[in-house]
């Protein structure tokens, strides 16, 4: 029983600091519409291009990795051995691909508000696996980073 109650709270923690990107997003959308800043540039669509396709792979494999049942904690597995937050960077990188073809600085600007926001919410994550496996995710945290 607290091992699905972990898990619905890890769950729930998760989707608030997804949520955070959304809003924020949706907020840089609209901002951009009222006050343009930046133009796109001719690079612009080879780098949205490569965003899109690295931030989708990204995302991909880390949750097909956190949805695999094994004798070993998913954060030890596929993408989770070399950043701590891969589907939150693969989202990252996907914003960044939108505000490459669209020039956007203000939707990139808060895009990164909303992901040093959505940081809140990924802590109490952090402490619900830390509370879970102990010296193992401390240890695992010490060793991966956060980001790059």
């Amino acid at each position: 029983m607290e091992h699905q109650d972990n898990h619905r709270s890890l769950q729930f923690a998760l989707a608030r600091s997804y949520a955070i990107y959304f809003i924020f997003s949706i907020v840089g959308l609209f901002a951009d519409n009222f006050f343009p800043i930046g133009t796109p540039t001719s690079h612009g669509q080879i780098i949205a291009v490569l965003c899109f396709a690295a931030g989708t792979i990204l995302i991909w494999w880390a949750q097909a990795t956190s949805g695999v049942k094994s004798s070993t904690p998913y954060f030890e597995r596929g993408p989770y051995r070399f950043l701590r937050n891969p589907t939150q960077i693969g989202i990252l990188i996907l914003i960044g691909g939108y505000a490459a073809i669209s020039g956007s600085i203000i939707f990139l600007a808060t895009a990164l508000v909303g992901y040093f926001i959505s940081d809140i919410f990924f802590k109490k994550y952090e402490a619900i696996l830390h509370a879970q496996y102990g010296d193992q995710y401390k240890q695992y945290k010490q060793s991966v980073p956060k980001v790059f």
